[in-house]
Order: structure tokens, then C-alpha cells, then sequence
């Protein structure tokens, strides 16, 4: 498809920004430890935005030949819509940075029989004494070409592995799953959640009290996307729906946290050239060691404020429209072992739910635990029945003195592992 030609056609009306997504996915699934399925599918999706001072309307479509009706529905949205504070932006030609790691041609074009055996690799290391009522491999091709009024023409390719394994023993289960811009070893997911499902065999309650609590990655990731990210958000802060509004310069959290969000990382989920308004993405300091620098823009918000988009922008269907790209907590000192010798009393959580009941404004979280161990002078002592915990979690990160060496990312995320100290867990 000849994204010149949708740009010019829609000229007529006003400023255009086109996106045209391609998409390739094969997956094999699971069910008993058997395949139970098997697909492949291609799927195409084009977006318009047509501009005109402070005004802009947008449509998409999944069917190609239907360019010229998605580029004249947004141009009558546009004229339906109310007047916006500011002229809506678009990107001008910028030099496009250089992104490492997003893209490998075995997993692009990788055979139907390639992808089952990652899928056997997945199941087999699993213990004999547990069932899978569900494991999934599956790869998929990403390509986007972007095009605006402003005569640019941007293209670029990505590729994406995971796998997902389900563990039970009728009573209790376990859930992995990890995804990779290239193929890796799907024995190792398999493995981790059969010896996690070991560890939670004869779990016990708890009691209530107040103690260390380990926070395992996902729950960091969980807990950062639900309240800092959109904290940081310039939307956010604009409409005075975050805490850190007006306070740049300012100490925010411990000196111990330095974040980024670095939408350049080699090999980075969110890795990519430019953003969804075609703006370069870049690596952008948003809290040294504890105090705050920057917040997360699109061109419109930046507008607002007078700055300079960070390449934040999520897409062109709405404004603002912000979202976190790599989304980096620089890692600690502490080893596992170190982290865990830390704990005198206390629960160490690998996953939490209920974050759709965080007070993303104030902080303020009581969310179920999940995968809960009690922790005793270092050791874990027992897997936890249920539990919950409480606490603020901007409080929390201004105190936190115990971060983890090991960074991992299975999200917009990239964090370590942490301890709070003094949360209140309830049995």
C-alpha cells in the first residue's frame, strides 16, 4: 500500500498522519500437555488522523481496499469535534536514532515445525506428578510504515517470541511465561514453574503483621505501572491528577532510585525508531538518584508546557495520548541470596492482584498477594495460603534502601526486585 498516495488524497482536508500495521503470528497450544491447536494468521490495520488548527479526527480500518472511506470519516470527525487548548502538532523530519536487538529473521520466518518443538521443549521438563491444563510458543512479524504531511516516510520491523505454561496439581497452580524479541530456551519456563509449583505444595496462613516484604519483579512492574508511570505522565500532571505535579528539581523518592524511560534499549520490548506520532524515541532521565527531572510527553503536551516531546506518544487516535516506552529502574547492589538474608520477618510476593483497587493519585494500595512465601532471618519457612498487603507506595519509595542487582522485563518494565520495610500483610 502507497502511503504517499493516502497522504496526499487526504490533504485536501488538513494536515495527514497515516500508520499502516502488518502483522504475521503462528502459535501452537496446549492443553493436558497435547497440542490442541495450532494457527497462523495475517492481519493488516491502517490509521488516519487528519489535523486542521485546533482540530482532528480519526478512523481506522482492517480492510485495505477502504483507504479513501477511513481517510473521509476522519475528516468529518474532525469537522464534528470541539476546538482543542492548542493547534494539534505533527512531527517534522528528525533524524531517527539507532535501535539494536527488535529484530531477528529465524523468529520472522520461523517453520510451523520450528515452533513445536519450542512448544515440546516448553512441556517436557515439567514434573510427571503435575498437569498443564495450558502452555502456548508463539512468534510473530511486526512491520509499521508511517507517513504525515510533512513528508516523512518512516518503516520498521520487529519480531517477538514467548511461551506460557500453566502448572496444577489439581488444587494449586503455577503460571510462567516470558517474551523476547529472539528465540530463546522454553525448557527453562517450563522447569521454573514445575519447581514453583513444588514450593507452594502445603501452603498455611499467615496471620496479620508488620514485617519486610520482597517484591519480586512482576509485582514491582505491576505496582509502577499502575501508580508511577501514570504520575509521570505530563497528562497527569497538567490535570492535576498526580503528586508530582510542580515538582521538578524536587526530592521524590529515595536516593537509592534512579529511573529512565529508554525507548532505545538494545533489545528492549518497547524498543523502536520513532513513536506513534513519528517522533524519535530516545532515552529520557526522569528520576536521579531520587529527584525528579523530567515527565513523559507527546508533541501535545509538550505544546502545553513548552517543552520537547520525549517520544511518548501512544498513537494517533487521541491527545494526549502518553505511555511509557522501556520503562527503567536502574538495579541495586543486592544479590538474590543478599535480598533475601535482609528479610528478619516477612513475606516475599512474586505477583499481585486487585491493582484496578490502587489509589493511583494518593498511592495508597491494599492488593492481594499471589505466590507468597513466609520469610524468617533470611529463609523462606512456608508458602502462604492468602494474604494481602498495604501500604503507600510513594511512601514506600522513599524509603526503599534494598534493590536487587537482576533487572528484568516482561512489560513496558525494567526493574529489580525490592524490599519494603514495615507493610502491613494481612492473613
Amino acid at each position: 500500500m502507497e502511503i504517499n498516495k493516502i497522504v496526499k488524497f487526504g490533504e485536501k482536508f488538513g494536515d495527514v498522519t497515516v500508520i499502516l500495521n502488518n502483522n504475521r503470528t503462528s502459535n501452537v497450544g496446549y492443553s493436558n500437555g497435547k497440542v490442541s491447536k495450532s494457527s497462523h494468521g495475517e492481519t493488516s490495520s491502517l490509521h488516519v488522523r487528519i489535523s486542521k488548527g485546533k482540530k482532528f479526527g480519526y478512523a481506522t480500518t482492517k480492510e485495505m481496499l477502504k483507504w479513501k472511506e477511513a481517510v473521509l470519516t476522519a475528516a468529518k470527525i474532525m469537522k464534528l469535534s470541539r476546538k482543542l487548548d492548542f493547534d494539534v502538532p505533527i512531527a517534522t523530519k528528525q533524524p531517527l536514532p539507532r535501535v539494536e536487538g527488535t529484530f531477528y529473521r529465524d523468529v520472522g520466518r520461523m517453520p510451523s515445525r520450528k515452533l513445536f518443538d519450542y512448544g515440546k521443549q516448553l512441556v517436557e521438563k515439567v514434573d510427571g506428578n503435575f498437569s498443564i491444563p495450558k502452555a502456548e510458543v508463539s512468534n510473530s512479524y511486526e512491520e509499521i510504515v508511517f507517513g504525515n504531511s510533512n513528508n516523512i516516510l518512516l518503516k520498521e520491523k520487529a519480531t517477538f517470541f514467548s511461551s506460557s505454561i500453566e502448572v496444577s496439581n489439581s488444587k494449586l497452580n503455577f503460571y510462567n511465561y516470558h517474551t523476547a524479541h529472539k528465540a530463546y530456551n522454553t525448557r527453562v519456563i517450563g522447569k521454573k514453574a514445575s519447581d514453583m509449583l513444588k514450593l507452594k505444595l502445603n501452603p498455611k496462613s499467615v496471620g496479620s503483621f508488620k514485617g519486610d516484604v520482597l517484591l519480586d519483579y512482576f509485582a514491582v512492574a505491576d505496582l509502577i505501572e499502575t501508580v508511577v508511570i501514570p504520575a509521570l505522565s505530563a497528562d497527569s500532571v497538567q490535570s492535576k491528577r498526580s503528586l508530582l505535579a510542580g515538582k521538578i528539581g524536587q526530592k521524590i523518592f529515595s536516593d537509592k532510585l534512579t529511573i529512565y524511560d529508554n525507548g532505545i534499549m538494545k533489545g528492549g520490548l518497547s524498543s523502536s525508531l520513532f513513536d506513534g506520532e513519528g517522533t524519535p524515541k530516545s532515552r529520557t532521565l526522569l528520576v536521579k538518584n531520587g529527584v525528579l527531572k523530567n515527565y513523559l510527553y507527546d508533541k501535545y503536551s509538550a505544546k502545553k508546557d513548552g517543552a520537547e516531546s520525549t517520544g511518548n506518544s501512544n498513537g494517533i487516535d487521541k491527545l494526549p495520548n502518553i505511555a511509557p516506552t522501556n520503562f527503567l529502574v536502574k538495579s541495586g547492589d543486592f544479590s538474590e541470596e543478599e535480598l533475601h538474608s535482609e528479610v528478619r520477618k516477612g513475606v516475599y510476593v512474586r505477583e499481585i492482584f486487585g491493582t484496578h483497587l490502587i489509589n493511583s493519585v494518593t498511592g495508597d494500595c491494599s492488593v492481594g498477594a499471589e505466590n507468597v512465601f513466609f520469610m524468617k532471618n533470611g529463609k523462606f519457612v512456608y508458602p502462604v495460603k492468602q494474604a494481602m498487603i498495604s501500604f503507600n507506595l510513594f511512601d514506600a519509595l522513599k524509603n526503599v534502601e534494598i534493590i536487587g542487582k537482576k533487572l528484568m522485563q516482561e512489560s513496558s518494565v525494567k526493574a529489580p526486585s525490592m524490599i519494603f520495610k514495615n507493610v502491613q500483610v494481612i492473613g
